[in-house]
């Protein structure tokens, strides 16, 4: 449970980075950003808590990756 913790205050962070970064973004940026909020805000929903903790493990990497590459996107100088 110890390791679900940390994860999840890891996508936090990342997702507050990304946020940041998005304030110097572009639409598609934004666009992004708003599918990446409503795929957290569905891993923290309530159905969440009735998937076993292999699922929720698998969904929070997902989500992770899916920020990761946001954030590694938006970060990316624009030529």
């Amino acid at each position: 449970m110890v390791d679900l913790k940390n994860l999840m205050a890891e996508l936090q962070q990342k997702r507050d980075e990304i946020k940041l970064q998005l304030h110097l973004g572009t639409m598609e940026a934004e666009e992004e950003w708003d599918t990446l909020v409503a795929d957290w805000d569905q891993f923290l929903s309530a159905s969440q808590f009735e998937r076993t903790a292999e699922e929720v493990g698998e969904a929070a990497r997902e989500i992770g990756l899916k920020m990761k590459a946001a954030y590694d996107k938006a970060r990316k100088p624009t030529a």
